[in-house]
């Protein structure tokens, strides 16, 4: 009988974890919103200020800064931002929302990744992971 009991309390718990659904989505799509069009306007200290701490403490602030400045130098003008996919991804420890998206520039095309998280005890939303890979344009 207590294995019996101990399996149902186990099943709700379980079950109650898989139907914790992500809340956060409209935070985290304004968020990515405000971090393009601060990029669009080369406003990199609003730009950094929409990063977690926790994505600086892997990098160096300032060479994340010269590293968008660089590729704002390489490509030109950021001209339009294509989203290809989103999705939530719902934790234990919070809720991530991964974001790809085309960045369009004056003289060449990004493809990037945000990665977005709310923590369950942190409360704040902020830019946990970011990469941009240059795309290769045939012909």
């Amino acid at each position: 009988m207590k294995t019996i009991i101990s399996v149902c309390l186990l099943c709700t718990v379980f079950m109650s974890a898989c139907m914790y659904d992500a809340s956060n989505q409209p935070e985290a799509d304004q968020l990515v919103h405000r971090y393009h069009t601060a990029l669009k306007a080369e406003n990199w200290d609003a730009v950094l200020a929409l990063y977690n701490p926790v994505f600086f403490k892997e990098r160096n602030r300032k060479g994340w800064r010269v590293k968008l400045l660089e590729q704002q130098k390489k490509y030109g003008t950021l001209q339009h931002v294509r989203q290809t996919y989103s999705q939530k991804d719902p934790r234990y420890s919070g809720d991530f929302y991964i974001y790809g998206y085309t960045l369009i520039f004056e003289r060449g095309t990004v493809a990037e990744t945000l990665t977005i998280f709310k923590g369950l005890q942190d409360n704040a939303l902020g830019i946990v992971g970011h990469t941009l890979k240059a795309k290769k344009h045939s012909g």
